[in-house]
């Protein structure tokens, strides 16, 4: 296990980017599925792709990228969006209270951002093999 930190801090900022401008500029739900998947695969594919090696340093390199980029942009994502996304989340679980399912969509978004960021990591250490052989 290698940590590469240019290709971590590379995908960190490549990711909040995505993150962040495909939640200010989809509609609240559309970006919170595109924002919980495209972006930390791509973060995670870049992390893996430039840390290369063995399936550990893809791994390893994406999680981290993709985990620390979900801590930012998430909560960045929804103090942007405000009431917008208080009112999405209370329409979708009517039952709750809006300020909970905030900060529950919150831990799994960073959650999600974790293991997606971890399979984009193995696909970028599978790219680089297989474009190196």
């Amino acid at each position: 296990m290698n940590l590469n930190w240019m290709a971590i801090v590379v995908a960190l900022i490549v990711t909040i980017v995505i993150a962040i401008f495909s939640g200010i500029y989809f509609p609240t739900n559309v970006s919170l599925i595109i924002c919980t998947s495209n972006a930390p695969i791509i973060g995670g594919l870049i992390a893996g792709y430039m840390a290369g090696g063995s399936y550990t340093n893809g791994i390893v390199n994406g999680g981290i990228s993709a985990g620390v980029a979900g801590l930012i942009s998430i909560p960045a994502f929804a103090l942007l969006s405000g009431n917008k996304l208080i009112t999405a989340m209370s329409s979708t679980v009517p039952a709750t209270n809006g300020t909970f399912t905030i900060i529950l969509v919150i831990v799994v978004a960073i959650i999600l951002f974790f293991i997606i960021g971890l399979i984009g990591g193995i696909i970028g250490v599978t790219l680089k093999k297989g474009s190196s052989s």
